[in-house]
């Protein structure tokens, strides 16, 4: 098996899905022989070994035969990467995780792309996207996702702590412009005016954007911050339905654990969106116009059975398709093509 080294920045108030995604794809590496040491300074995500996988805020001793890098909206520890697997001779992965327009670096990101052996893609919208990038085409492969949530939920004693007898709408992510958290805000008052007895719960790290004060001053919006993992899981467990009205996004993590809990979603247009959230199947895509997304959160508060089953397609689709093992074996596959094609054979 390989010698693996894992390369990715932290976000400091909470855990990224692209910082999950990371150390569920090392532990998982890990769990199939391989040695496999994690440089970042994110702590550990919950429920992980760290005798199984080496963690280090710098680089490791001896030659890794691959390194992979994660998240290129943190694109110094990318770069370290780069370095590193040159100086060492090593084939080097790259998981790029965050939407191409978001990338802060566009310069770094774009020689990331085209120095890769290999790059894990989510979508067939993000495998174009990194392919304008620089990346081969034949270098590109696709992972599923997968759900990280710890703990058994207790949804309703998260209901009597946080919620009256109304619906619960959850807003769960980095509270930024692309993530559509302002924009949800806005829709409450056009949901309130129909359904008055709504409660939306917004929880998730800060990002900087400026919110006015009146948006956040109604008693019926519960801003709780960063859960840890058992609130993040009560929470998703409690809600109706997760709204995550984004624009700029991959594969939003927090989708597959709304379904792995049965709950429907309601998410912005971003590109590739289709093939993340199947429209009037497991959730509701909307565009961005703000009484577009109230109507869509007040017909789904008002019809449980149209809830239920948009949730429960979803949770068979999570069963069915989406676990860390299944990433973990792509992950491999991808190393292991990209090993193949670097030595002058053709990869399969």
């Amino acid at each position: 098996m390989s010698a693996v080294l894992v390369a990715f920045g932290a976000y400091r108030q909470a855990h990224s899905g692209a910082e999950r995604m990371a150390w569920r794809s090392a532990q998982h590496l890990a769990a199939r022989g391989h040695r496999v040491t994690v440089m970042t300074e994110s702590p550990p995500a919950p429920g992980l070994a760290t005798d199984t996988v080496g963690w280090s805020g710098s680089a490791p001793a001896g030659r890794p035969d691959v390194v992979h890098a994660f998240d290129l909206a943190r694109p110094a520890p990318v770069l370290a990467a780069m370095r590193i697997a040159r100086e060492a001779d090593a084939l080097f992965a790259l998981t790029p995780a965050t939407d191409a327009a978001l990338w802060p670096d566009r310069h770094a990101g774009t020689a990331a792309c085209r120095a890769a052996d290999v790059i894990f893609v989510l979508t067939e919208a993000e495998r174009v996207a990194v392919h304008r990038a620089g990346a081969p085409a034949e270098r590109i492969v696709r992972v599923p996702q997968s759900a990280d949530l710890a703990g058994r939920p207790d949804p309703a004693g998260f209901r009597r702590r946080w919620a009256g007898t109304g619906g619960i709408v959850l807003f769960l992510a980095r509270r930024a412009a692309a993530k559509g958290y302002r924009r949800l805000l806005e829709a409450s008052a056009a949901v309130w005016d129909r359904l008055p007895d709504t409660t939306f719960v917004l929880a998730g790290p800060d990002a900087g954007e400026e919110i006015p004060a009146g948006l956040l001053a109604d008693a019926r919006i519960r801003d709780l911050g960063v859960l840890d993992e058992q609130g993040k899981h009560d929470a998703i467990a409690a809600c109706d339905l997760v709204c995550l009205p984004t624009t700029a996004d991959v594969f939003p993590l927090l989708f597959v654990e709304a379904w792995s809990c049965g709950k429907p979603v309601v998410s912005g247009r971003f590109p590739g969106v289709e093939e993340v959230v199947r429209d009037g199947v497991d959730g509701v895509v909307v565009g961005q116009e703000t009484g577009e997304l109230a109507t869509a959160l007040v017909d789904l508060l008002r019809d449980a059975g149209r809830r239920a089953a948009l949730g429960a397609a979803g949770q068979v689709r999570v069963r069915a398709d989406f676990s860390w093992p299944r990433v973990a074996a792509q992950i491999e596959f991808g190393y292991r093509r990209a090993g193949v094609s670097r030595h002058g054979v053709r990869g399969s």
